[in-house]
């Protein structure tokens, strides 16, 4: 007599439900006790173990009526639910018989259709469950130790696109998550009893597996990102989340699951966060998403960030998450060393001309004398920290955020610039290098000029003579040639009225005294206006009309279209 003999005999006892029209009965538990028993002759206790081992598994698979089962009887609730149970009791009762393929479960070398069908059996069972009890009350089966990262930069935070994007089950998953991910053996030491490992990672609130996380988040930047511990970054914890449930889990591994997160703050080096940049840019997989976003939950380009677990560490308040995030300092600050206030470096572009640093107005020319080689490089640099574009760029140079130009395989290049560092040591043109290749100068952008020769003013003439009341004007900067390649020209159209235009044409033919009211109010409305517009600042000339000494005047060529 073998189990599979025991099952065989309920098979023939089990009660029946019609196809159609309804009709049922129902066998009353001891009827079921004592077919084993007298069909078999074994313990009547086995008998009543077997019978209630059987009616639980059936019970599970909600095919029985509760209502019976609690007068000690079996009913099925249809006649698919009979069906259901009889096809899982044959299955049992056959040792050749399977529910599922004998490698149906095999995860090594899987293709994603396969993968989608063991999920899809999970997540029903499991969401069943959950229905069943309530997402509170029901145990979870799987623990997941969870290491995530907040790196910000300018009001963003960095987030990297999962494996898992097709939101099969759920529309509302989102399909960024923040850099990390999940602790896994490999991250922890200090133990060589795998059966202790595993227990562990697979146990509710491990603290072994908890001190791993540190481990796990090294790991993860890693593999997500290519950044190395200490060289690139260093960190802190930030937030450890309440523990959280959710069915949920990747590929296949679907279940509901209790997650225990550490949030750590990032805190980049400059080798780290020129380097991220770059990678950020070769890897479409990683995107910044902004604090506005996150409360909101997707960007406007539908990009969901999926920190759901967050959302609910801050009881569903997004807006209180995105003020915490507010609060959080950059994760690399590029402070300069040169920070002043209405201050400003005026660079020629012909060497022999002076540089000129100062307030407004009362700017001097610095004790430099910088030859055609050192300025072409001056003149690189500062182009680069103004943000300009270059026309050509060598394959040994690389241009990266905040000033910074790397230079590899150039010998002479590197000379020169370490040569430039040490001859403007000391002087209001200030510059800093790291690991001897690279090198920028270290002064607010927004402070730093070029020479009037640069630029040109234009207007159609016809514009000033004709009715209209606002007419368009250009600036223009030329090209110009760096040590790093030539740098674009640009041109901006800004609307001024035509009053303003025909006044402005004034002081570029004539010189006017500081104390004349109608150059003043012109100066005044300049600044005001033109002088503040982001386009202007942007083209890097100080100013159009200057107070040279006694006298006012526009500083560019005046032409026409």
């Amino acid at each position: 007599m073998t189990t599979s003999d025991l099952i065989k005999t309920l098979l023939a006892q089990l009660p029946r439900h019609a196809e159609e029209e309804g009709d049922f009965y129902a066998v009353e538990r001891h009827h079921l006790v004592d077919a084993l028993f007298v069909e078999h002759g074994i313990d009547r206790t086995l008998a009543e173990q077997t019978v209630e081992l059987c009616e639980c598994l059936l019970g599970t698979l909600s095919v029985l009526q509760s209502e019976a089962l609690a007068k000690g009887n079996w009913c099925f609730v249809s006649f698919p639910a009979q069906l259901l149970a009889t096809s899982v009791l044959m299955a049992m009762s056959d040792n050749d018989s399977r529910l599922f393929a004998s490698n149906f479960w095999n995860t090594q070398g899987i293709d994603n259709a396969k993968k989608d069908r063991q999920r899809e059996v999970m997540r029903t069972i499991e969401l069943a469950r959950v229905e069943h009890h309530g997402n509170n009350e029901a145990p979870p089966i799987r623990y997941c130790y969870v290491a995530w990262s907040i790196i910000k930069q300018d009001g963003k935070i960095l987030f990297y696109q999962r494996e898992d994007t097709k939101k099969r089950f759920d529309q509302t998953a989102g399909d960024y998550g923040l850099l990390g991910g999940r602790c896994n053996q490999n991250d922890v030491t200090g133990i060589s009893d795998k059966a202790a490992l595993l227990s562990a990672l697979q146990s509710p609130n491990a603290q072994l597996i908890k001190d791993a996380l540190p481990q796990t988040l090294k790991r993860e930047l890693w593999e997500e990102a290519g950044l190395q511990f200490d060289e690139h970054y260093r960190f802190k914890l930030w937030r450890s989340l309440r523990p959280y449930r959710q069915v949920q889990g990747a590929a296949p591994n679907h279940a509901l699951t209790e997650y225990y997160l550490d949030i750590f703050r990032i805190e980049l080096t400059l080798e780290g966060f020129l380097f991220l940049q770059q990678r950020i840019d070769a890897d479409s997989r990683l995107a910044w998403i902004g604090l506005d976003d996150i409360a909101r939950g997707e960007t406007m380009d539908q990009k969901i960030p999926y920190i759901r677990a967050l959302y609910d560490d801050f009881d569903g308040n997004r807006a209180a998450l995105a003020e915490a995030l507010t609060e959080l300092p950059d994760s690399f600050v590029g402070g300069y060393l040169s920070d002043k206030d209405k201050f400003g470096i005026t660079l020629p572009i012909a060497s022999g001309m002076p540089v000129f640093a100062g307030v407004l107005g009362k700017e001097k020319a610095l004790d430099l004398a910088l030859n055609e080689a050192q300025l072409a490089l001056t003149l690189g640099l500062a182009a680069h920290l103004r943000g300009f574009d270059f026309e050509t760029v060598p394959e040994n140079i690389i241009l990266h955020p905040l000033g910074w130009v790397e230079v590899a395989d150039s010998p002479i290049l590197k000379n020169g610039l370490t040569e430039l560092e040490a001859l403007l040591s000391g002087s209001e043109l200030v510059m800093e290098s790291r690991r001897e290749c690279l090198f920028r100068l270290s002064i607010r952008p927004d402070t730093v000029f070029f020479t009037d020769k640069l630029y040109s003013f234009r207007v159609a003439e016809a514009d000033l003579q004709s009715q209209q009341s606002s007419i368009p004007a250009f600036i223009d900067r030329h090209v110009f040639s760096t040590a790093f390649g030539g740098v674009s020209g640009q041109s901006e159209r800004f609307e001024i009225t035509r009053g303003f235009g025909r006044r402005l044409q004034s002081l570029a033919n004539d010189s006017y005294s500081n104390q004349d009211k109608q150059a003043l109010s012109t100066e005044d409305n300049y600044k005001k206006g033109l002088h503040k517009e982001p386009r202007f600042k942007s083209l890097g000339l100080r100013n159009l009309i200057r107070q040279e000494g006694a006298t006012i005047r526009f500083v560019l060529p005046f032409g026409f279209i």
